[in-house]
């Protein structure tokens, strides 16, 4: 593994000559790898909490999910597009990014009756049991 690399900066038109480092070390980034796997792990485990943990369980999952998505962009988005070590306007107007991201999703949720089940035939209702009444008569 290798360390944070230091070298000098000969080619900068306005300091040249400073010293700088290029970002967390090799290690760094490898242990913020495998935290995504598990964050990663977990989001996939959301999908099979309801045969788990009973019907109720998907609620906490959905904040749960948002929680991690959070969490993951910003992992990713500080240390794999290194806004950590650029200028704060860059990280604010990133961050803005993900609030109007959340924002849209919640609103398209709202929209599509996601949070409520008002008895939309779509919103993961099962079918209609199939009784005699209901099938077509066999004639000719």
């Amino acid at each position: 593994m290798s360390t944070t690399v230091e070298e000098l900066d000969d080619d900068s038109p306005v300091h040249p000559g400073e010293h700088h480092t290029h970002g967390p070390s090799t290690s760094t980034y490898f242990t913020i790898f495998w935290v995504l796997v598990a964050i990663t792990a977990l989001e996939v485990s959301t999908y099979f909490w309801s045969s788990w943990f009973g019907d109720g369980s998907h609620y906490p999952a959905v904040v749960l999910l948002v929680v991690m998505m959070v969490v993951k962009f910003i992992l990713i988005a500080s240390f794999f597009m290194h806004l950590r070590f650029d200028s704060k306007l860059l990280s604010r107007i990133f961050y803005f990014g993900l609030l109007v991201a959340m924002m849209v999703y919640v609103a398209a949720l709202a929209t599509m009756n996601i949070f409520t089940d008002n008895g939309n035939p779509w919103f993961n209702d099962p079918p209609p049991a199939v009784t005699t009444t209901t099938v077509a008569p066999a004639g000719g």
